[in-house]
């Protein structure tokens, strides 16, 4: 049984390929719309789990740009 329409929540999400600033590697990752059309947080790389600062700007509604780089400040 489905619960009432008042109960259900949507969540959607838009993916990204990025390429890790660390050891180079590009991985899958999902940014929540429903945060804003400017987000930044960490995130660790999948593969190295190193930390990210990910940069996340709507630029239409549902489609967003979106950039990582080394949390430390370093470059890659």
């Amino acid at each position: 049984m489905c619960p009432p329409a008042a109960a259900r929540t949507l969540t959607l999400s838009v993916d990204a390929e990025v390429q890790c600033p660390y050891c180079g590697e590009w991985a899958t990752i999902f940014v929540d719309p429903s945060g804003g059309a400017e987000q930044t947080y960490v995130e660790d790389c999948p593969v190295c789990c190193r930390p990210w600062l990910v940069h996340a700007h709507e630029e239409e509604p549902g489609g967003f740009a979106v950039g990582v780089a080394r949390q430390d400040g370093g470059e890659a």
